[in-house]
């Protein structure tokens, strides 16, 4: 069963590489998109992909509800807290620095992009070294460690305001595209801009994170890195047993990008071109994983799967992330 349940995992991971590698979506894209640049194609399908798990998430919810079968062990509930908040903005500049998130480093790794291994050493570095347990683990709400917004009350509802609040937001988003200028698709957003490739891959990863969520539970990534150097050192409490899926996940999508990048013909070896490159790479390693270790998730775990759990870390983390990745925005034009 052990084995069946790592290679369920193993599959997902391979249809995460290939729609990510095909698609082109990318938070880290979509962070220059909000802060330096005027197109909106992977703002627009980090939105698509956030509304349609809340609505998967929320089908499922309340099917297995209905079917008095246990909900909470198939939601990702994670701890709010200040420590949530100021991961999230380590993230975020972590991010923006690398120009890759956790998931967008494996992509690449997949891809052949030599950076990206600096970048996971980064990552791994960070969660090894993460400096700030004596004062944030004593930051994170300690009488509701793990606040849902479909707590006492009906998840249906929940999950009502939830989608309410990202509809809210993307209709913030594109006003600011309209009010910015530039293009004309940025001034005037159509219906045919969501058939961009990044929308459609947005919209993919949320069905297959309800599709896992259904029979498993959400999307992870960063966290299963972070705990690596955890399992070198034998730290009590972190078991094989329970990183062992995860970390299938993520072997799975280095496979498919790099399945659908030879296909493709788009797999090409790189190396940075300079001590510089290796610098930035490492040091945005590092923010990510010193973030992950604050916050308990990356991107994917903190909002794109938090979000559509009703877990309140998962808007709290949003709130470190997007000042955190527009301070990485600004480093990042400052050394261009």
């Amino acid at each position: 069963m052990g084995a069946r349940f790592i290679l369920i995992f193993a599959l997902f991971g391979l249809a995460y590489g290939i729609v990510l590698q095909r698609s082109g979506f990318c938070f880290s894209q979509a962070a220059f998109e909000l802060f330096d640049l005027r197109s909106r194609e992977a703002v627009n399908g980090v939105m698509v992909g956030l509304l349609l798990a809340t609505v998967g998430f929320g089908a499922v919810t309340l099917v297995r509800q209905a079917a008095g079968l246990p909900v909470a062990p198939h939601l990702l509930l994670l701890p709010a807290g200040v420590g949530t908040l100021f991961g999230g903005a380590l993230f975020g500049g972590g991010m923006t620095v690398a120009g890759m998130c956790a998931v967008g480093t494996l992509q690449r790794l997949g891809e052949g992009y030599g950076v990206a291994w600096v970048v996971f050493a980064g990552i791994l570095a960070g969660a090894a070294t993460y400096p700030f347990e004596p004062l944030f683990s004593r930051l994170v709400i300690p009488a509701a460690p793990m606040l849902s917004i479909g707590e006492g009350r009906s998840p249906f509802l929940g999950f009502l305001l939830t989608i309410l609040a990202l509809s809210i937001l993307w209709l913030a988003l594109l006003r600011k595209s309209r009010l910015s200028g530039g293009s004309g698709s940025a001034r005037r957003p159509r219906l045919s801009s969501l058939a961009a490739p990044a929308v459609i891959g947005g919209a993919a990863l949320g069905l297959l994170n309800t599709a896992q969520m259904a029979i498993a539970v959400p999307w992870t990534a960063g966290y299963p890195l972070a705990m690596i150097p955890s399992l070198v050192r034998s730290v009590p409490g972190v078991s094989v047993a329970a990183v062992a899926p995860p970390l299938a996940l993520n072997a799975g999508l280095v496979l498919g990008a790099a399945l659908s990048s030879l296909l493709q013909k788009e797999f090409r070896l790189t190396w940075p071109r300079s001590r510089r490159d290796l610098v930035v790479a490492l040091l945005g390693g590092l923010l990510m994983g010193w973030g992950i270790r604050a916050a308990h998730a990356c991107n994917i775990g903190g909002v794109f799967s938090a979000i559509p759990s009703l877990a309140v870390s998962g808007w709290v983390y949003l709130l470190g992330l997007l000042p955190g990745a527009w301070l990485g925005t600004k480093v990042v034009a400052k050394f261009r």
